[in-house]
């Protein structure tokens, strides 16, 4: 595992502890406040999933999309906020659960801090050890897509 996997993993493992997350699905919105941070719905254009208004301390979803995509669009949202990206400027932009192939570092480490926030690597390989490969309730029990769910298992080497 590469330095900014490790890094990546290691904040998102310290804003679950800072807002005592033990429970499944990873409670997002409650680790968003922990932060000062209050996650608006907005009726955004469909192809804006999300964006963070750093100065005003809100992370703006689209109200329409499917509660596992917002959910993802929190967590990639919280991990520009987080990691430090775009210091003094709005973020805005389309964010998908299957975009890890982004071209933009900071698109992948959001969606990397995503992944590691909602997908904490101890709680997959519990659940895993716990239903086996069940891709269909491991993707319940973590609130995330099965794509986003399988993409976790494979860069866990667990499948």
């Amino acid at each position: 595992m590469n330095s900014q996997i490790k890094y990546i993993e290691k904040i998102s493992s310290q804003a679950l502890q800072k807002a005592g997350g033990s429970d499944l699905p990873v409670p997002v919105e409650k680790i968003a406040g922990a932060f000062g941070l209050e996650v608006v719905e907005f009726a955004f254009h469909n192809k804006i999933s999300g964006l963070l208004k750093k100065e005003q301390g809100v992370i703006g979803v689209n109200q329409t999309h499917h509660p596992v995509r917002k959910r993802f669009t929190i967590a990639h949202e919280l991990g520009h906020f987080l990691l430090g990206h775009g210091l003094g400027e709005e973020i805005q932009e389309e964010t998908i659960d299957d975009s890890f192939d982004k071209s933009h570092p900071q698109e992948r480490e959001a969606n990397q801090f995503a992944s590691c926030l909602l997908m904490p690597r101890e709680f997959v390989k519990k659940e895993v050890n716990k239903n086996s490969l069940d891709i269909e309730k491991l993707s319940k029990t973590f609130g995330v897509s099965k794509q986003a769910i399988t993409i976790r298992l494979l860069e866990l080497k667990l499948i």
